[in-house]
């Protein structure tokens, strides 16, 4: 177990004790038996990993769906907006 702390050092993970329940658990397992990862460790941290990033795309189109409704209200969006969102908006106005 020891080295397994040391690998994580070296390339920047960090070990974190998690509890599952039986039936995701059982979900994980089945997705190592069928190869889709190689390990249990391996599976969660990419669906952690994947979680995270859904997490952070429904806030930025709760967000985005925000700006909407108060162009819907006031007419137009009350703020100076750059890159990604502007682009979407002009691509939404053509």
């Amino acid at each position: 177990m020891y080295n397994v702390y040391i690998l994580c050092i070296l390339v920047g993970l960090r070990v974190v004790p998690v509890r599952l329940g039986e039936d995701e658990l059982k979900k994980i397992d089945e997705l190592v038996k069928h190869g889709v990862f190689r390990s249990r460790s391996e599976a969660i941290r990419e669906l952690v990993r994947l979680g995270v990033k859904l997490a952070y795309v429904s806030e930025v189109l709760e967000a985005v769906e925000r700006l909407f409704e108060l162009e819907r209200v006031e007419g137009r969006i009350p703020v100076e907006l750059g890159g990604a969102t502007r682009l979407l908006l002009e691509e939404r106005e053509s």
